[in-house]
């Protein structure tokens, strides 16, 4: 039994709980943090004490959200006893790296989670892979609740469902979606503002190392297939941080004919991947074999193996994907 439950199952849990532990996973991103903050805003709300904790920092461009700060490592939980301990956002509890051990340790678990490949690892696991984002649950249970989303609330919702959609551009994005959307405006989201600070405004080292990608961009299939590469020194050389790297593989997939792409990243462990595609086509299953993971049209994964070695494996799996 993988201990699923739906959506009255999992507010009940969250009512029932008096001092909640809430993790994401390693590496967050918008849905990440944003769902995070969300449910964070939720349970306040309710008279909850909580706790947030995360492996990583928080990205600098999602530091427009107010209560950023207030997310701490894993060693902060270490000696707070918690009712819950809730993951959102990760597929599997090593996603969620150091946060697995306060995770863990709680006598009850609460997954909540949008990722196909979810390996149910609470005791309880409110999943549902039919939505774009994890932030969309979290808006499910504010209502489900009958707590009212804030402004503030509706910021953090949409850094989430924004994010996991490519500020609308793919996904799981049905009535349900944009009737949220609704929702989040009618709480007084100033879209245009937050959409320019999130997804269009762009440091110098971000441009910098983009051009740096671009400049590796190699067509394959025909022009159905591209990819690119990005290795230590183009880091080191245009003063980037790897998070800079995020998003850059999208450009890739925006190109006129290209059906799939990747952007490979050299690391101390081997190379980090990157995919996209566009429907039909599922790059998710391709990232299971590598020991990765996602959504079916954007998923990532590490393949222990130098640069061009990796991405040349990659290139291959690819073009069978393509060509079968």
């Amino acid at each position: 039994m993988n201990g699923r439950i739906d959506l009255k199952k999992a507010a009940d849990t969250l009512k029932g709980a008096r001092r909640v532990l809430l993790c994401t996973h390693v590496q967050p991103d918008g849905d990440a943090i944003g769902s995070l903050l969300a449910a964070n805003a939720l349970l306040t709300a309710m008279g909850k004490d909580t706790m947030m904790i995360c492996e990583s920092p928080v990205p600098e461009n999602l530091r427009i959200l107010q209560g950023w700060e207030e997310i701490r490592t894993p060693e902060a939980a270490e000696q707070a006893t918690f009712d819950l301990a809730c993951s959102l956002d990760a597929s599997d509890l090593m996603r969620i790296g150091l946060a697995g051990g306060p995770f863990t340790a709680c006598r009850d678990t609460l997954v909540i989670d949008h990722h196909a490949s979810n390996t149910y690892f609470g005791q309880q696991n409110y999943v549902d892979s039919h939505v774009a984002a994890t932030g969309n649950l979290v808006f499910r249970l504010f209502d489900a609740l009958n707590v009212r989303i804030t402004q503030e609330s509706a910021l953090y919702l949409y850094a989430a469902v924004s994010t996991d959609t490519g500020n609308f551009s793919f996904g799981q994005m049905d009535e349900e979606f944009f009737m949220q959307m609704a929702g989040l405006m009618k709480a007084g989201l100033d879209i245009a503002a937050a959409s320019r600070v999130l997804h269009l405004c762009k440091q110098p080292a971000f441009i910098r190392l983009m051009a740096r990608a671009l400049n590796s961009l190699t067509f394959h299939c025909g022009g159905r297939l591209c990819e690119m590469r990005l290795r230590t020194a183009d880091f080191s050389e245009t003063g980037a941080s790897r998070e800079n790297g995020e998003g850059i593989v999208n450009h890739g997939l925006n190109i006129l004919g290209v059906e799939m792409c990747f952007l490979a990243t050299q690391e101390n462990e081997g190379t980090r991947f990157n995919l996209r595609a566009v429907w039909p086509h599922d790059v998710s299953a391709i990232a299971l074999e590598f020991g990765g993971g996602g959504h079916l049209l954007a998923a990532g994964c590490t393949i222990k193996a130098p640069l061009d070695q990796a991405a040349d494996m990659m290139r291959a799996r690819m073009e069978r994907e393509l060509n079968r």
